[in-house]
């Protein structure tokens, strides 16, 4: 009886570390996978910034651009009243 739980116990011991070695396993590859995935998440962040950025450098150079035309215009105008040809 003695060897039959010696036995028992020994196999048992063999599967819960056969257990503890594939749950161990099991974390490093979440934790590889969680990194991969904020890896993405930071690159997803950063190009939807640059996009964001670009967009509001775009508007801000036509809202230049919008705002110099009329003071072209008023120079060009203010040019031909005086009689003063470009």
């Amino acid at each position: 009886m003695i060897y039959e739980d010696q036995f028992t116990l020994s196999l048992l011991t063999a599967c819960v570390m056969q257990q503890n070695q594939l749950l161990t396993q099991q974390n490093a590859m979440q934790r590889e996978l969680m990194d991969r995935v904020d890896a993405v998440g930071d690159r997803l962040w950063r190009m939807e910034r640059r996009t964001a950025t670009q967009y509001a450098d775009q508007v801000g150079a036509n809202k230049r651009v919008a705002k110099k035309r009329p003071l072209d215009r008023v120079q060009s105008a203010a040019r031909k009243r005086s009689g003063k040809q470009p």
